[in-house]
């Protein structure tokens, strides 16, 4: 779509000179001045206005003070038309619509809607969602939104508001909320965001607004500041620099801690599923925007950084509460000395768990090898262990062979659904007869545990798990969204470790391919318990279960 920056049309002064569509509009506002935000929808659906009914009065050349481009089209006694233009990065401010008491916007790309709460000296985000071309919205004089083009391409809208008197502008006296401030800037203007102080009639106290959207309203300030600063704008350096350093400080750890508290039960899992969907929203905002900062590409190594969290927040606990006693368990049943066993531990990860190992079940610092596929998490382990980056599928032996096998943390489930049983066959054909595997599993209804909130002991890193079940050519897999949260050090680092899908075969069809691939004993136990699990099961108490092999 070819949009030329030119000089935008002036305002109608009859409805006969109006497009077709826009004519419709505006002679069924002439003869209607009590209607509802629906009934403003549907007369602009019925008029079937396009982009190019409204293109000259595009304003893609509006000032950079000016957060978008916004001209009037037609004026009436009680209503106003209007176009705005919005290149990619324009964002309104948040605000209402001064004295509309109904209206419609009609959108010809994909813009971001965003719509508020106020609610007790309170401002909270609703919702946050994007457009389709060509969707339409009521507005009424209750809603608080913001708007914004988040792609790469501009695009326009259409504004119609309106209210049953006469009245010179439909729009003056709005409310634009200053949330890094606390203020309410009152204009009769564009609601822009980061508004000229000459532009803005006055200010009042403002709402308090919760964590996240703090958050994105700082987000979305430095992404404004930023390009104000590479456009030489007066003073936008001076206020980008220390915006920067409340952005990412370790300010807001008490209010997220508190946002946590107020919407995750006791077992950590989220009983408001549109607030969390919104704090995962602004965090991973954020996170892109320290990313860029720092001048980081989202590269294919997902544990990038998470590597460095990843004890903290995963290992440690899950040492504490199941894998400690279940190697103790091991030992004692299968292994009695380990001293002379040559170790291969596949998807070793940091080397946390081999390094418990060594210095509490007697494991050769020598004979033990840890591999991960994540070359950040093998950076990690060598400092305890022993350790290369590798695939077990792709694992060249050398002419080697193990004692014992072992895999931590349900790492064969992360392979796609037709390679796990390859991998299990991989790892028997590494170990002699007599051989041993150990090994940690998880079953089909997982999800039913797993939580959605995990911090360290100190609470000092958080981090925020989305699980949902998927199917893919007949399989189920667990896909978790991830999002790391650390404050230290005065600051707050954020992590986004993307998606990570988990294959979820019945525990019958895991036993069965042990029992191929090692032809010999093999025994499931609950991982909390360590009772053994009955070969008719479907499930287990934890939701987790250790395999235990030895090669016939």
């Amino acid at each position: 779509m070819n949009h030329t920056i030119s000089k935008a049309a002036q305002p109608a002064q009859r409805i006969e000179d109006l497009p077709t569509s826009l004519q419709h509009i505006a002679r069924q506002l002439s003869g209607s001045r009590e209607l509802k935000p629906a009934e403003m929808r549907r007369i602009v659906l019925d008029a079937k206005v396009s982009e190019e009914d409204i293109r000259p009065w595009a304003d893609f050349g509006h000032p950079l003070q000016d957060s978008y481009g916004r001209k009037l089209i037609y004026q009436g006694d009680h209503f106003e038309i209007m176009a705005m233009s919005w290149l990619p990065g324009d964002f309104s401010g948040i605000h209402d619509h001064g004295h509309t008491e109904w209206g419609a916007v009609q959108v010809f790309g994909p813009a971001e809607h965003a719509t508020f709460r106020i609610d007790e000296g309170r401002i909270t985000t609703l919702a946050r969602f994007q457009f389709a071309p060509g969707d339409v919205v009521g507005v009424s004089h209750t809603l608080v939104h913001q708007m914004g083009n988040p792609a790469n391409e501009p695009f326009m809208t259409l504004h119609v508001y309106g209210q049953p008197k006469d009245i010179e502008s439909v729009t003056g006296d709005a409310r634009v909320y200053d949330l890094e401030n606390n203020l309410i800037q009152r204009v009769d203007g564009g609601v822009f965001f980061a508004l000229p102080e000459e532009e803005v009639k006055w200010t009042e106290a403002g709402p308090e607004p919760d964590f996240p959207t703090r958050l994105r309203y700082q987000v979305e300030l430095t992404r404004r500041l930023q390009r104000m600063v590479e456009a030489g704008i007066d003073g936008a350096a001076e206020k980008l620099k220390p915006l920067l350093e409340r952005l990412f400080s370790d300010a807001g750890q008490k209010r997220l801690l508190g946002c946590l508290k107020a919407n995750v039960d006791e077992k950590g899992h989220q009983q408001n599923s549109v607030y969390w969907r919104i704090l995962n929203q602004e965090l991973k905002a954020a996170a892109v925007l320290q990313r860029e900062i720092k001048g980081e590409a989202q590269g294919p190594d997902q544990f990038h950084q998470y590597a460095e969290m990843y004890d903290a927040l995963i290992c440690q606990p899950s040492m504490e509460q199941f894998i400690a006693k279940g190697l103790q368990f091991f030992k004692k049943e299968y292994a009695p000395d380990l001293s002379d066993k040559r170790i291969l531990s596949i998807g070793a990860g940091t080397g946390l768990v081999e390094k418990f190992m060594i210095d509490n079940l007697g494991a050769s610092y020598e004979q033990m090898l840890g591999m991960d596929i994540s070359e950040a998490m093998v950076e990690v382990a060598r400092k305890r262990i022993r350790a290369e980056q590798g695939d077990i599928l792709a694992f060249d032996q050398n002419g080697k062979s193990w004692d014992i096998a072992f895999t931590g943390l349900n790492v064969f489930h992360y392979l796609p659904s037709g390679r796990m049983q390859e991998a299990i066959e991989k790892t028997a054909g590494l170990l002699p007869v007599g051989g041993l595997f150990f090994g940690d599993f998880i079953t089909p209804d997982h999800i039913r545990w797993y939580p959605n909130t995990m911090y360290s002991a100190d609470r000092n890193i958080i981090s925020l798990r989305t699980p949902r079940l998927i199917e893919d050519e007949g399989r189920m897999y667990q896909e978790s969204e991830i999002l790391n949260i650390a404050f230290r050090d005065g600051k707050m680092e954020l992590n986004y470790a993307g998606r990570h899908k988990r294959f979820l075969p019945p525990l019958n069809r895991v036993r069965a391919y042990f029992e191929k691939a090692f032809g010999g004993e093999v025994a499931l136990y609950d991982a909390h318990s360590l009772e053994l699990i009955p070969e008719e099961a479907d499930s287990c108490p934890s939701t987790r279960y250790f395999v235990a092999a030895r090669k016939g």
